[in-house]
């Protein structure tokens, strides 16, 4: 065989190995590893572009997008649970707020109450005290109209004829017989006569502790009247019964200090 006939012989061979290889060849696909992708010179591998025809893992393959599409679900999971979150703690404030809103409503209402039933009362008191006022008033008017009348007939209202001062005496819930203690009447309880009842006080307790003797008992009379003189000089600005009242308990403290302490 001449040269120029080996050289068609063996390309002719050449195309044949080529042409029953290609079946293979396509069916193994390219020569790189599916879902990589390299780097050629600023391009990307032959794989991104011909991954689909050989079976995927190019750049539209399964891998690649796959978890693209796995991270973008949980973001979007991660966002929708954090709105809901949101809108949780958003009601919750809502809640307290209104919580808050009624609580200062319910305050002011049960404030206004107190005051209205306050206004209420003080309004009642005052009316108690103007009818008090009202019939203290009408009972000393009566009383001013009895006296101008015994004037006028001759007789005194500041005096009972009746009376005896010897006769007077004080029970026990105004002499208590056990302490000596002394309950004094309100027509006696003004400023002027703070130092007459603290002094026969002192004595009236000497004498629950000792007995009576005759200069406890003179002290105590000395004492009384010294109390009775401060009292007449307050008979204008007295009624004649709250008067005639207090005269007659001064006159039983200086009975009763004449004698045992009795009821």
């Amino acid at each position: 065989m001449n040269t120029a006939m080996r050289k068609l012989t063996l390309s002719g061979l050449c195309l044949m190995v080529l042409i029953s290889a290609g079946p293979m060849l396509e069916a193994a696909g390219p020569f790189f590893p599916r879902r990589t992708i390299y780097n050629y010179g600023g391009g990307l591998s032959p794989s991104v572009y011909y991954g689909n025809r050989w079976g995927g893992g190019g750049y539209y393959g399964g891998g690649y997008y796959g978890g693209y599409n796995d991270g973008g679900a949980a973001a979007i999971k991660a966002q929708g649970q954090a709105q809901v979150d949101r809108s949780k703690a958003m009601i919750n404030y809502q809640e307290a707020q209104s919580k808050q809103l009624d609580n200062q409503k319910k305050m002011a209402e049960t404030y206004v109450a107190r005051q209205k039933a306050q206004r209420a009362s003080i309004a009642e008191q005052q009316e108690i005290i103007k009818a008090k006022d009202a019939a203290r008033q009408a009972a000393m008017e009566r009383q001013a109209e009895k006296n101008r009348k015994m004037r006028e007939s001759g007789l005194s209202p500041y005096f009972n004829a009746s009376a005896s001062q010897d006769s007077e005496r004080l029970n026990s819930s105004q002499l208590n017989p056990a302490t000596g203690e002394i309950s004094w009447p309100e027509s006696l309880m003004g400023n002027e006569f703070q130092a007459s009842r603290d002094k026969l006080q002192e004595l009236y307790s000497l004498k629950n502790s000792t007995g009576v003797t005759s200069s406890l008992s003179r002290q105590i009379s000395d004492e009384a009247n010294s109390m009775k003189n401060l009292l007449r000089g307050q008979i204008r600005n007295m009624l004649p019964n709250d008067y005639l009242a207090a005269r007659g308990f001064i006159e039983g403290l200086i009975n009763m200090g004449k004698t045992s302490v009795t009821g």
